[in-house]
C-alpha cells in the first residue's frame, strides 16, 4: 500500500490544505467587490475550493487523453490504468466543483440552478464523461474496452478544451453570464485571495495526482486477480 501512495506528497498535501484553509478562515478579509455585489464579501472563499477543483479536473482529463495516446502506441495496460484513473478521479472533481458552483449561486442568487453558460457548461463536462464510465464498464473483452476508452479519452479531451475555455470566453456568452470569473479575470481579488488561492490549487492538484495513483494501483490490482483466477480455472 506504501508503494501506492507518496507519504512525501501526502504531507505536502496536508500541510498545503491546513495552511490554506486556516488562512482562508483566520485572514483572508471579505472580499469588497463581492460585498458590493451579492451583499456578502465572505462567499467569494468558495473560490478557494470551486476554481481547484474545476481546473485540476480539467488538468485530468486533457492527462487522461495523454495517457490514451501512450495507450494506443505502446498497448501497455499501465497506461489504460493511468488514463482511467485519471477521469474517474477528474469526473469526481469535476461533480464536487459543480456542487460547489451550484452552492455559490444559492448564496449568490438565492437558487441552487439558473442555467448560467459557466454552469450549463460544466454540466456537459460531466455527460461527457458520465458517458465514458458507462462506455468503459458495458464493454467486456480488456484489449477492446482500453482502445475504446484511450479514443473517447482524446475526443473528451478536445470536448473539454471547448467547454472549459472555448465557450465560456464567446463575447455573446460572456455577455449572458453573471458567474463571477470576471471580477477575478480583471484582478477583483486581492493578494490575499491570489495567494492562498495558488496554495489551494496546489493541495488539490497533490490530491489528485495521489488518488489517480491510488485508484490505477486497485486497478492493476484487481487485473492481478482476474488474471491469476483464470489460470487456475484453466488449470
Amino acid at each position: 500500500m506504501k508503494r501506492w501512495m507518496s507519504p512525501t506528497l501526502n504531507i505536502a498535501f496536508g500541510v498545503l490544505a491546513v495552511i490554506a484553509f486556516a488562512l482562508a478562515f483566520f485572514w483572508v478579509p471579505p472580499a469588497k467587490e463581492f460585498a458590493e455585489r451579492y451583499g456578502n464579501g465572505h462567499i467569494a472563499k468558495i473560490v478557494f475550493v470551486h476554481v481547484p477543483l474545476a481546473i485540476v479536473s480539467f488538468i485530468g482529463f486533457i492527462a487522461a487523453a495523454g495517457f490514451g495516446v501512450a495507450y494506443l502506441v505502446k498497448r501497455e495496460k499501465r497506461w489504460d490504468d493511468l488514463s482511467y484513473a485519471a477521469i474517474e478521479v477528474g469526473w469526481l472533481y469535476a461533480i464536487l466543483a459543480t456542487a460547489t458552483g451550484a452552492y455559490f449561486s444559492r448564496l449568490a442568487w438565492g437558487e441552487w440552478w439558473s442555467w448560467d453558460p459557466r454552469q450549463t457548461t460544466m454540466l456537459l463536462v460531466l455527460l461527457t464523461y458520465t458517458a465514458y464510465l458507462l462506455v468503459r464498464h458495458a464493454v467486456e473483452e480488456q484489449e477492446r474496452k482500453a482502445s475504446i476508452s484511450a479514443v473517447y479519452a482524446i475526443l473528451g479531451s478536445i470536448a473539454s478544451v471547448f467547454f472549459y475555455w472555448v465557450v465560456p470566453y464567446l463575447p455573446t456568452v460572456q455577455a449572458a453570464s453573471v458567474h463571477p470569473s470576471g471580477i477575478i479575470a480583471r484582478g477583483g481579488l486581492d493578494f490575499a485571495y491570489r495567494l492562498v488561492l495558488r496554495l489551494s490549487m496546489l493541495a488539490f492538484l497533490l490530491l489528485f495526482v495521489q488518488l489517480v495513483r491510488f485508484r490505477a494501483a486497485l486497478e492493476r490490482l484487481s487485473w492481478g486477480k482476474l488474471q491469476s483466477a483464470l489460470k487456475e480455472t484453466e488449470a
